[in-house]
């Protein structure tokens, strides 16, 4: 077991012997756990320091299936508003897209240069789900492109002739990578950024077909 993670279980434990004998309130040894949690560890990529609402979730995909994991992450902020009478502050709301779904994150630059939507079937030479991104980027969601699916995303985008080029399937990550939308982040790997999400409180939502 880590340092960190000893350290954690140990100020757990404190808390809750503070919170039996009477020495402070429940709410306190609550904030000291999310505080805990919030701490930045080494290694700590940035997107993680801005987790500070008390509701957290991750939506995931990696499938397009018309841009759900990005509408969901809406509805949850839109509903928490509407049905609860919280803030957009509240909540720490991500959206996390590997595979073939980092597609959504393109811009239109790409769309209509490769043929994006008929690879996620959404026909179009434009991304229909930018203005959606844009919004929830505004709003303080966290989106997230996985680099590994970037570094791959040739072999799924490219006309199927080309994809077996080498050269074409490097130019065009790299040319993917320069042509995301605004507000997005990019991750080394999906399947660590789930580990790190949950791991900060963040409830994992599946979006996808």
């Amino acid at each position: 077991m880590s340092s960190e993670s000893t350290r954690r279980r140990f100020l757990a434990s404190l808390s809750a012997l503070g919170v039996a004998v009477g020495l402070i309130s429940p709410l306190q040894a609550e904030a000291t756990a999310v505080n805990d949690v919030n701490a930045p560890a080494a290694g700590d990529d940035p997107w993680l320091s801005r987790l500070n609402g008390k509701h957290r979730v991750i939506f995931h995909s990696h499938l397009a299936s018309d841009g759900i994991a990005l509408r969901w992450a809406q509805t949850f902020l839109d509903t928490q508003k509407s049905a609860y009478g919280l803030t957009d502050a509240d909540s720490s709301v991500v959206v996390g897209l590997n595979g073939r779904a980092i597609g959504l994150l393109f811009n239109d630059a790409i769309w209509g240069k490769y043929p994006i939507g008929e690879t996620l079937q959404m026909p179009g030479s434009r991304n229909a789900n930018a203005a959606l991104v844009a919004q929830l980027v505004s709003r303080g969601v966290i989106i997230l492109a996985c680099n590994n699916s970037i570094r791959a995303a040739g072999q799924r985008f490219l006309p199927e002739a080309q994809r077996g080029d080498a050269a074409l399937r490097t130019a065009f990550s790299d040319e993917a990578r320069a042509n995301l939308l605004p507000g997005v982040d990019v991750v080394p790997a999906m399947i660590v950024t789930l580990q790190q999400a949950q791991d900060r409180g963040c409830r994992y939502i599946y979006g996808g077909g």
